[in-house]
């Protein structure tokens, strides 16, 4: 059973009141007549956006594989099954021109890891583990579901503070992830600072130094740039992992609330001082205006424009495709007996047969085939099993699919055959399997 403690404790509660505001948002926008047609708009037009930005990504990131970078595709795909993802996420390696960065998208049921080529570099200048915690941490977003979280809550973002502070906790949580299962600590912490200062000078860096500036650096605006972020300052993440993993060299400096709050008190009198002397003058010019009749009135029009955002948990997992999942051939056995519907999908169109490929159950996924189960059910991704198998290089399970009528030329949702996909990795192993 997973480990509680690697969710940050305060995400949960800023995603309920993240929910609830959004809620409440999406009600105001659902009953305003004049707004609905501009929400309808802003979310097509995000929706185009975001598909042109994943089809760039796509179409000119090097995505790793098998035959790209193998050595890290073997780590992603371990990271991956050590934090029991269903399906390993595409990744892409994607020129940065010197930032670095990553993150994680979603899109049409597809996850989608992006490195950029910077960060990628590390595993070329001996920084596994270091690189090895920047996928994972992205790989825990995935596994956290906060890219549709964020769709879901994105109205919270209008709600100042609100949005960020549950994002920064989202940081946490997959720091925390990442550093537990790369299960080390000082990598962890390095690959921070690498974010900081670059991958060649953050050997340099005194890092205890580096964190004493969360207490050196205790003034207004210092804490208004991270309230207005969505990640946490680097030295307080530094320091959150080395509390973490229980580091015994790890301080603890926190920053000086005193002096914060008389800064933001004062700013925020000066601020108002200088409004308020800006309203009055503004206030005294439109009464001369009103006097001298050169205008009747000023009636300014406000629109509030508010996005939408849609999100959807999985459901309709049948206790088949649980079983199915596990290996519980027993199980299995008895449920088909009973008359369970073999093929039911779930909320992503995956089957009973599906779960057994993602978790390799050889033996169930024989019984359901045995049984009559459709081979070639695609789901929402228009992934078929034999896709699956392809993917994680299962050639057991592919010959097996392949005796039971699974075809190697149905085209996908993307138009592709896994035949001509196999075609073009070179992919002898398979061509071979599917000839047969």
């Amino acid at each position: 059973m997973e480990n509680r403690n690697l969710v940050y404790s305060k995400e949960t509660i800023y995603f309920i009141l993240c929910c609830l505001v959004s809620i409440g948002l999406y009600i105001v926008a659902a009953v305003s007549i004049i707004a609905l047609p501009f929400i309808i708009a802003i979310i097509l037009l995000s929706l185009f956006l975001h598909a042109v930005s994943i089809g760039s990504i796509r179409g000119n990131g090097v995505r790793v594989s098998e035959r790209q970078f193998p050595d890290v595709y073997e780590r992603i795909q371990a990271l991956s099954a050590d934090m029991g993802l269903r399906r390993v996420p595409d990744v892409f390696i994607l020129q940065s021109e010197g930032a670095l960065n990553a993150f994680a998208t979603r899109f049409f049921g597809r996850n989608v890891v992006v490195l950029y080529s910077e960060v990628f570099e590390l595993a070329r200048q001996q920084g596994e583990k270091e690189l090895e915690f920047i996928i994972a941490h992205e790989l825990a977003h995935v596994k956290r579901r906060h890219v549709w979280k964020n769709w879901l809550t994105l109205p919270s973002m209008w709600i100042p503070f609100l949005g960020e502070a549950y994002s920064r906790a989202a940081e946490y949580t997959c720091d925390r992830h990442a550093a537990y299962y790369i299960n080390n600590g000082q990598a962890a912490k390095n690959a921070l600072t690498i974010l900081g200062i670059g991958k060649v000078l953050y050997r340099e860096v005194n890092e205890d130094a580096y964190l004493h500036q969360i207490q050196q650096e205790s003034n207004p605006f210092v804490w208004l740039s991270e309230k207005w972020s969505t990640h946490p300052v680097l030295p307080k993440r530094i320091q959150h992992i080395g509390h973490f993993m229980k580091m015994a060299d790890t301080p603890t400096y926190r920053a000086d609330k005193g002096k914060i709050i008389g800064g933001v008190v004062a700013l925020f009198l000066a601020v108002g001082l200088i409004y308020g002397g800006i309203a009055a003058g503004f206030t005294f010019v439109l009464a001369k205006m009103e006097s001298s009749g050169l205008f009747a009135g000023l009636m300014p029009d406000d629109y509030m424009l508010q996005e939408d955002a849609v999100g959807d948990e999985l459901t309709n997992v049948t206790d088949l495709m649980d079983a199915a999942s596990s290996g519980d051939t027993d199980t299995v056995a008895q449920m088909i007996e009973s008359g369970a519907e073999i093929d039911e999908l779930d909320s992503e169109g995956d089957s009973a047969l599906h779960y057994a490929l993602y978790s390799e159950q050889t033996e169930t996924a024989e019984q359901l085939l045995e049984a009559g189960a459709d081979p070639n059910v695609e789901n929402i991704s228009g992934n078929t099993p034999l896709w699956i198998a392809y993917d994680y290089g299962n050639t057991e399970m592919a010959k097996l699919l392949m005796d039971y009528g699974a075809d190697p030329d149905k085209e996908s949702t993307y138009g592709d055959t896994l035949r001509s996909t196999a075609e073009l990795d070179e992919n002898e192993t398979f061509l071979t399997i599917f000839d047969q």
